[in-house]
C-alpha cells in the first residue's frame, strides 16, 4: 500500500490546521498522507467547538503565543516541544470505510509501534474517558491532555500522545501530538480560569501525562521520532512511503482557509 509522506516546514497554527483540512477535504491527493509538522511560533490549538474564552488572549499576547482552532474536537493543547502528526485518508481509499474507532485504533497501533521502537513501553487506554474533577465537582474541560479515552496511547498509565479524528465527505483526518518534553504544561498559565480551576488542570496534566523523554529514560528529539514513525507505520500497516510535498492546489486551499482556523495571532 502506497502512502504519501510529508514533512512540512514550521508554520503558524492557523496554517498548520488549514493544511490538515486542505489535505483531508480537498480531494486532490488520491492516496493516504502521513504529515509531520511543527509550530512557529508556539501555539495553543482549540477543539473545533471549544469556546475561545477558555484562553487568556492577553496572556498569550505577552508570551508570544498564537491561538488556532483545529478541524477536530477536544480540548486545548499547547504545541511546543512535540512531534505533531496528521493522517489523511481520502474517500476513495478502503480505510475510509472503516468504522471511526477502527481507523483510530489502526493509526494508534502504528504510532504505538513507533514509540516502542524508541524504547517506550506504551499501552492503550481502556474504556471510557477518565480524568479528575475540579473541587466543585465539575469535570475538567479545558486541557486535552487532562483525560484519556479509549484507544489513546499511554505509558505507565499516563497519556503520551493526544489524538483526535474527524470524518468529512471527502476524507477522514486524524491528527495529534507526541510529547517530547514537558512544555505542554505551560497551557495552564494561559487559560482564562480561576485559581482553583487552574490548580485542578495543572494537577491533572502532571499526574496524567508523561513525556517521551521520561518514557524512554533518555532525551529523544524529533528527527529520531520521525524516522521511527515511518518504520512503525510501514511495518504495522504494510505501507510504502513516497516522499513528497504539498500539491499546489492543497497549498492554495490552505491559504484560503487560514482565516477559518485563526483565533489569535501575534504580529
Amino acid at each position: 500500500m502506497l502512502w504519501r509522506f510529508l514533512e512540512t516546514p514550521p508554520a503558524r497554527g492557523e496554517l498548520n490546521m488549514a493544511v490538515d483540512a486542505a489535505i483531508a477535504r480537498g480531494g486532490f491527493c488520491k492516496m493516504p498522507t502521513l504529515r509531520i509538522f511543527s509550530w512557529q511560533p508556539y501555539c495553543i490549538s482549540l477543539g473545533y467547538h471549544q469556546n475561545a474564552a477558555d484562553v487568556n488572549l492577553e496572556a498569550c499576547k505577552g508570551a508570544g503565543i498564537d491561538v488556532a482552532r483545529r478541524p477536530t474536537g477536544g480540548g486545548a493543547i499547547f504545541h511546543a516541544h512535540e512531534v505533531t502528526y496528521s493522517v489523511s485518508v481520502p474517500s476513495n481509499h478502503v480505510w475510509y470505510n472503516l468504522l471511526p474507532l477502527d481507523l483510530y485504533r489502526r493509526v494508534s497501533e502504528a504510532i504505538a509501534n513507533s514509540l516502542q521502537l524508541l524504547g517506550a513501553a506504551v499501552t492503550f487506554a481502556p474504556g471510557e474517558p477518565r480524568g479528575v474533577r475540579h473541587a466543585n465537582g465539575r469535570p475538567l474541560r479545558m486541557a486535552c491532555f487532562a483525560t484519556s479515552a479509549r484507544n489513546e496511547i499511554l505509558c505507565h498509565g499516563k497519556k503520551i500522545v493526544g489524538s483526535a479524528q474527524r470524518r468529512f465527505r471527502e476524507g477522514t483526518l486524524q491528527h495529534g501530538s507526541i510529547l517530547l518534553g514537558a512544555d505542554h504544561r505551560r497551557l495552564i498559565d494561559l487559560l482564562a480560569a480561576n485559581e482553583a480551576e487552574r490548580a485542578g488542570e495543572r494537577m491533572s496534566l502532571v499526574d496524567n501525562t508523561i513525556t517521551l523523554e521520561a518514557a524512554c529514560g533518555r532525551k529523544v528529539e524529533a528527527p529520531e521520532v520521525i524516522k521511527n514513525m515511518q518504520k512503525g507505520f510501514a511495518s504495522t500497516c504494510e505501507i510504502q512511503f513516497e516522499d513528497s510535498s504539498l500539491l499546489p492546489e492543497e497549498n492554495e486551499l490552505a491559504k484560503l482557509w487560514c482565516e477559518k482556523y485563526r483565533v489569535f495571532i501575534n504580529n
